[in-house]
């Protein structure tokens, strides 16, 4: 059904390692079993062992678990490393399933982009040259510290909140913090949803989970009965799921996308549910009456199999393609629909919520159905007027709020924390949704956004007091608080639940920092905010994002991989404004940083230093750009010596809390390991770059 990535240019090379299998080597340590890494080597574990005692790794045991649960940092830390033959030895999957998994775990392929030419890695003698090498890595490393808290080991440090009151916000759902976003009914909850992280999050007022669905893999396709297999147990799995979470006062939501497409070849045998055609599929036709039925009876299905489920929400204009006009337009006459081009955008969404509303009524009236404006544009009025009176509108709070840094001027989409809403935007569609009978909901992040993802919890709780109350304002009875990073228990989160009822008492464990955090929010303002920014910019990944001695040519990909790729990085910014902007906001940072004790090593305190960790990285990797270019070799040292010691510390910031580095949608976006790379490859490049300025080049 997909398929995997082409085969792009040559991969990145990797100079700060001696050979490629001791690069693969280095990296692989960390994340599965000496025993694999032997067959993909095609050598013994007792080589691999001492190979990587020759490197100065230390004695890694980590079993399944990063199989298991950071899958993605394993792809991603391949990506320019295997060959597809030897990334899925490594995985041990199939390319099928690879396919799948990069296309439906939260659009992976896309992050990643073309697969990068790769030849096989395959173990020999080092040479005497590669041998010193190999001696200057281990002197690196056993400088290092690596251990602290291990992998996957979250801890929470939560107020508990006490509520008194009527609610004033009614559904107040976010996505776990560690949540499986392609395979959450494929195990145990227990797996990946720990008991202490659903105490934290009923300590803190929230009532809902949310995860996403895909329907034809929780009820039987009618059509082709193959597609759902295995979708009883999943049921089971998700009920048992509803049942855990109830213990602590939590609904189950699904985020659904449908009716998903199907390729082509599908239609030979239903010729009359194909909708409008993209590329090599094509849409389930909402208009025709099966999908209709097929919606309905299988959101009634999953709802009668799981009881205590809270509800959906559904964006119909999404990435994937399910409804006619969720990727076409009738203004220009591009739906190549025969039965939806004759129809209204408004009428073709408004059926597929009413389906979907129609099969959960079905078994219970209390399950709450939320359809989301995202993607609706100048179609969104008209929807809205057509929505069943028992839907809630969801809107995202900061949609069309303006903002302009340095005569650069634009307007927020989505995923901005430095920039509060609520707009235009949302107020408009709220106002519309509230005079046609409905209720509203918003969506927010509270914790953290693409401004600085791997770091859970930025801490600039004086913005998310501001943020909350405001949409107390406007109305809102219903709260999405994260997509699916943001989910981090903490005390952002104790912050907007002040809110949440019309009282709260609650003893803030350390008020002290409150005062910092006012500073660290007034820098935070100063963030470049537009969207390519954060979703090409350096700012998530930080100190671990390599320096290159030479440009990689290589463009940077949403959320995955910044490269060097300073043109793509600044989206709408002029370079010299965009770097200044960041000045800015480290600046100020600073000054909030030494309102914090040194000694001071609570959760906040931690996350402070990490976030400054992201926006100064960003800041020397820019300089660093930009005097590699102009051949200004002296600043291209001491900036890559900055950027070594920003590693050194937020390797140490990772072994006092395990969850930095770590976002759902990308699992680790990087790793302890990955950061002592980082360390390696930038005292290579200070002694190349060094060597230049020495001879004068």
């Amino acid at each position: 059904m997909y398929s995997l990535p082409p085969i792009g240019k040559r991969a990145i090379d990797l100079p700060h390692f001696p050979t490629k299998h001791q690069a693969f080597l280095f990296r692989a340590y960390e994340y599965v079993p000496a025993e694999i890494i032997a067959k993909i080597l095609k050598t013994d574990v007792m080589t691999v062992r001492q190979a990587a005692e020759e490197m100065g790794l230390p004695t890694y045991e980590p079993g399944d678990l990063w199989l298991k649960r950071g899958y993605i940092t394993i792809i991603r830390r391949m990506w320019h490393i295997l060959p597809y033959e030897q990334l899925l030895e490594l995985l041990g999957i199939n390319a099928e399933t690879l396919a799948r998994l990069m296309r439906e775990d939260d659009f992976l392929d896309i992050k990643l982009s073309d697969k990068p030419y790769c030849e096989r890695v395959e173990w020999r003698e080092l040479t005497e040259t590669e041998k010193a090498q190999t001696q200057r890595i281990k002197q690196v490393m056993k400088e290092l510290e690596l251990s602290g808290k291990p992998p996957f080991s979250f801890e929470y440090e939560v107020p508990r909140l006490c509520f008194e009151g009527k609610e004033r916000f009614s559904t107040r759902m976010l996505y776990a913090f560690s949540g499986l976003y392609q395979h959450a009914f494929d195990v145990d909850s227990e797996e990946f949803l720990s008991d202490e992280q659903l105490q934290a999050y009923q300590d803190l007022g929230i009532n809902g989970i949310w995860t996403q669905g895909v329907l034809s893999q929780l009820a039987l396709f009618p059509f082709d009965p193959t597609v759902s297999a295995g979708y009883e147990k999943r049921l089971e799995r998700m009920r048992a799921m509803t049942e855990r979470l109830a213990r602590f006062g939590i609904k189950l939501y699904l985020y659904l996308n449908e009716p998903r497409s199907m390729p082509l070849s599908f239609f030979e045998a239903y010729p009359e549910l194909r909708g409008h055609i993209r590329g090599g599929d094509a849409c389930l036709c909402i208009s025709t009456p099966q999908v209709q039925d097929y919606l309905k009876d299988a959101v009634e299905s999953v709802c009668r199999a799981v009881p205590l489920i809270g509800g959906f929400f559904l964006i119909s204009r999404s990435e994937n393609l399910t409804n006619c006009y969720s990727h076409s337009e009738p203004s220009n006459r591009s739906c190549s629909c025969p039965r939806c081009k004759k129809k209204s955008v408004g009428e073709i969404i408004a059926s597929t919520v009413s389906c979907v509303l129609e099969g959960a009524r079905r078994v219970c009236a209390d399950i709450k159905v939320f359809a989301w404006s995202w993607g609706w544009n100048e179609y969104n009025e008209e929807i809205i007027r057509r929505l069943p009176k028992e839907v809630i509108l969801l809107s995202q709070s900061e949609l069309d709020v303006p903002f302009e840094f340095e005569g650069v001027k634009g307007n927020v989409l989505d995923y901005s924390m430095s920039i509060i809403g609520p707009g235009e935007r949302a107020r408009g569609e709220w106002k519309i949704a509230k005079d046609c009978g409905l209720e509203i909901g918003a969506k927010v992040q509270i914790n953290t956004t693409w401004e600085a993802s791997t770091v859970p919890a930025i801490p600039v709780s004086p913005l998310v007091e501001e943020h909350v109350q405001k949409l107390q304002k406007e109305g809102v009875k219903h709260l999405l608080l994260s997509w699916t990073l943001g989910g981090y228990p903490c005390h952002n989160v104790a912050a907007a639940a002040q809110y949440f009822y019309e009282s709260c008492t609650w003893v803030d464990p350390a008020p002290d920092l409150y005062e910092a955090e006012k500073t660290l929010a007034r820098a935070f303002r100063n963030f470049p905010f537009h969207m390519l920014v954060l979703y090409y910019g350096p700012q998530n990944a930080g100190p671990s994002n390599l320096l290159f001695e030479v440009p990689t040519g290589y463009r940077a990909t949403m959320t995955c991989f910044p490269y060097d790729d300073l043109e793509s990085w600044r989206g709408i910014y002029p370079a010299d404004i965009f770097e200044s902007q960041l000045e800015k906001l480290c600046k100020e940072w600073e000054i909030g940083l030494q309102m914090i004790p040194p000694d001071n090593v609570s959760e906040r305190a931690v996350m402070a230093r990490a976030a400054y960790c992201l926006f100064r990285s960003s800041l020397n990797q820019i300089r660093f750009i930009c005097a590699r270019n102009e051949k200004r070799y002296a600043d291209a040292v001491t900036e890559a010596e900055n950027e070594l010691e920003l590693a050194k510390q937020m390797l140490g910031l990772m072994n006092q809390n395990a969850a930095i580095g770590y976002e759902a949608a990308n699992h680790y976006y990087f790793s302890k390991g990955q950061l002592a790379e980082k360390i390696i490859n930038c005292r290579h490049v200070v002694d190349t770059f060094s060597k230049k300025t020495i001879c004068g080049h």
